[in-house]
């Protein structure tokens, strides 16, 4: 009795911490926005002050009208996300709600959306060097007088967290990995739920197992907005209620064993005599 209170105080514990969920940080839509406006004006300044004795007439008018694009991109001041890799910064040419990277947005306004939707659908979070090899891109470059280097000097990376747009949704990958882990808790935790049989043991222990893994996979996301907070208690949930049930039923089941080591029974001889039998099993 003892150790099944010790166990399930330490899973209410666990079950509480994994409740709680981190304040959001509010002040990073702020931060990201001054950090980009710094960094479009930095490299404002720094292109138009460049010398480009190589360039044609006609290369410096699109030149100057790209850098007058950059510059009411960066105090229009709506940036995009990224949302494909949460965990880090990275360059993002079209976020989940569609805002345009600053690259992104130099190219469309220059007339080749189309080029743009093309690499957002298959090079979304490539970096400009990568994109050395399209043709189209170097097309760009070079009517609008740009290089390679100064286009990625342009693109900053961009990471994720509560700002202009709403919350930081989950990734198409840990949505499948929600679906199979969910899938595995309620799986042993209906075949856990049936009546106790010679496997009850071995369905305990897959009940605990799921329901860890469960707990693990939503821990690390209970802290976030939107989809992945509620993907993450979603996981968090299942996990605890399955690692419940099978701790229990593992519990239980020693709890079983231990009682019918010891028997007692009416014993009755041939000679009439009465009395009690004890069977004691190892």
């Amino acid at each position: 009795m003892r150790k099944a209170l010790v166990l399930m105080t330490v899973i209410t514990g666990a079950f509480a911490a994994a409740l709680w969920r981190a304040p959001a940080p509010d002040s990073f839509a702020a931060a990201e926005r001054a950090r980009l406006r710094a960094h479009f004006d930095s490299v404002e300044r720094e292109l138009r002050a460049r010398d480009v004795p190589g360039l044609t007439p006609t290369q410096r008018v699109a030149r100057a009208r790209l850098l007058d694009i950059l510059r009411s991109y960066r105090l229009r001041g709506i940036f995009p996300r990224n949302t494909d890799f949460p965990d880090r910064d990275m360059p993002t040419f079209i976020d989940y709600w569609g805002k345009r990277c600053g690259v992104a947005y130099l190219m469309e306004k220059t007339g080749n959306e189309d080029m743009v939707l093309r690499i957002a659908a298959t090079r979304n979070n490539a970096r400009v060097p990568e994109l050395k090899d399209d043709p189209e891109v170097s097309r760009w470059l070079a009517a609008n007088g740009i290089k390679l280097a100064e286009a990625t000097r342009i693109q900053p990376t961009y990471g994720c967290g509560t700002i202009h747009g709403g919350p930081c949704p989950a990734s198409t990958a840990y949505k499948w990995a929600t679906g199979l882990v969910v899938a595995g808790n309620v799986t042993a935790f209906t075949l856990d739920a049936l009546p106790a049989g010679r496997s009850s043991g071995a369905r305990g222990i897959a009940a605990v197992g799921a329901g860890t893994v469960g707990i693990i996979a939503g821990l690390p996301n209970l802290g976030q907005s939107g989809s992945r907070g509620t993907l993450g208690a979603l996981n968090t949930g299942a996990g605890a209620a399955t690692l419940t049930l099978g701790a229990i039923r593992l519990i239980g089941n020693k709890q079983t064993k231990r009682e019918s080591r010891v028997s007692l029974a009416p014993w009755f001889s041939a000679r009439a005599a009465t009395g009690l039998a004890a069977r004691l099993e190892f």
